[in-house]
């Protein structure tokens, strides 16, 4: 079997574009990935076509040869090129899943769990108790009972006592909508210097919350290892860090209690599943980025089946309308879980109508903050 055909999609996905990647083979058989690589999208288009290169014409079942190929051949890396990696390694699993007729997580050592735990965005809110009105209806139409929010309005680097105050009001706000027993993470979006989360840290540690989430700047590894020696909080980073090597100082160095590879940028399916297995000799837990799109999800959703330390995934049951539109069959969250696909490969199928239907328009993820020295 051989890769003849190497298609990509933009699609529309709202306040971003999904990028989908399918891969076809002398056999007939196509496999689909996810590069979704929100604000980016031209520049991973063409990452997608120089991987190419490498892959017309090769075995789709030799995966780990075709991306160390990859990785070697690129002298200059970065998030780019391993978001194009990532997608296309997702479509070879989804390839190879077939032509054997099992679901990917059976070819990676089989499944120790049928489901797979997920919580969610509450939504955009201006106060604490419109917070909690969406988590309490997140919580009643889906099941959720973990939330993560970002609450942090006008704040770059430093953080106001107004926002210290008024951070454990949006905690406390999700508690009484949805439960005392409702798990609350907080993002810092990898904004702050370190003396500013140590603050942040301090509200939050009586409060008992799921974890902190890039509480510093994410290519300053010293803020972080300040802040790991000043807090007993659960710290949580790693959507920006990309393969197993970047992942490994903040195991070695014990700076973080969950990591969180996304497999749309962190080199993909396998790549996730060696990081994983360095943290769960790590004694760190594994909680995947997910705010992409919909075979993103399905390829979480095999990696996490197979993983012992996988702890939840994200999902942004905002976008859901987009994840549904651009697949026949939809991956869909019951009682808070995404269950985990049992057909041959990723277990999904793209709508290419669909996705034709809506095309994309670009835009930036968000407006970059005024800094002013």
């Amino acid at each position: 079997m051989k890769v003849t055909e190497i298609k990509p999609f933009v699609a529309d996905g709202g306040d971003a574009a999904f990028v989908f990647v399918k891969v076809t083979t002398d056999e007939g058989i196509s496999g689909v990935g996810e590069c979704t690589l929100e604000g980016k999208e031209l520049s991973v288009l063409g990452a997608i076509e120089e991987c190419a290169r490498t892959l017309i014409g090769a075995d789709p079942t030799e995966i780990e040869r075709i991306w160390t190929t990859w990785n070697r051949s690129f002298p200059w890396k970065g998030v780019v090129a391993f978001t194009a990696m990532s997608g296309l390694e997702q479509a070879l699993w989804d390839i190879t899943g077939k032509a054997y007729g099992q679901p990917v997580h059976k070819l990676l050592g089989g499944a120790v769990r049928d489901r797979v735990r997920a919580y969610t965005w509450p939504g955009h809110a201006a106060t604490p108790e419109a917070t909690g009105e969406q988590a309490r209806e997140a919580h009643e139409k889906y099941g959720f009972t973990a939330f993560k929010i970002d609450p942090f309005k006008e704040t770059f680097l430093t953080i106001s006592n107004p926002e210290l105050k008024q951070l454990e009001r949006y905690v406390l706000a999700i508690r009484e909508a949805v439960g005392e027993d409702a798990e609350v993470a907080v993002d810092g979006h990898w904004r702050f210097l370190a003396p500013a989360a140590i603050q942040i840290a301090k509200v939050l540690e009586p409060l008992g919350v799921f974890f902190f989430e890039e509480p510093t700047t994410s290519d300053n590894s010293e803020g972080l290892r300040k802040l790991r020696s000043a807090t007993n909080i659960t710290l949580a980073t790693g959507e920006r860090h990309n393969t197993r090597w970047e992942f490994w100082p903040l195991l070695r160095d014990r700076l973080v209690d969950v990591i969180q590879p996304d497999l749309c940028h962190a080199g993909g399916i396998l790549e996730v599943r060696k990081i994983a297995a360095m943290a769960e000799a790590s004694d760190v837990v594994v909680a995947p980025h997910n705010p992409n799109g919909p075979v993103s999800l399905a390829a979480v959703a095999q990696v996490a089946a197979c993983t012992p330390n996988f702890l939840i995934t994200e999902y942004a049951h905002g976008r859901e309308p987009y994840y549904h539109r651009y697949v026949k069959n939809p991956l869909k969250i019951v009682d808070g879980h995404v269950p985990v696909p049992t057909a041959p490969g990723l277990g999904i199928e793209l709508d290419e109508e669909a996705i034709a239907a809506h095309p994309a328009t670009l835009k930036d993820l968000w407006t970059p903050p005024r800094i002013v020295l």
